[in-house]
């Protein structure tokens, strides 16, 4: 080409074997990438499933809770009965010296 420089040789040795490295890179890229890809992991938290007898006392813990709050919302207050005790934080006293 007619006002172009000729690079050295050293520099076209070096992007050929670039551009080969590439070319040929290519294909293991691509299986690589279906490798990675062929089944992913389920999500695994390192917990165990629980077993049957505990699972049944977790319900029966949870039914007794909610029978317990039930009856309490349930419980019937008298009208103009005496409000809950309400915390009031107490002043400190003083430190001795």
């Amino acid at each position: 080409m007619p006002g172009s420089h000729p690079i050295p040789r050293r520099r076209f040795v070096k992007l050929a074997l670039a551009g080969a490295a590439v070319v040929a890179s290519a294909p293991l890229a691509k299986a690589a990438e279906a490798a990675t890809r062929v089944r992913p992991a389920p999500p695994h938290d390192g917990r165990h499933p629980a077993p049957a007898a505990l699972r049944r006392e977790l319900e029966n813990q949870k039914r007794s809770v909610a029978t317990i709050a039930k009856a309490v919302r349930d419980y019937p207050l008298p009208a103009g009965s005496t409000p809950a005790p309400v915390f009031r934080a107490m002043r400190r006293k003083e430190r001795r010296p």
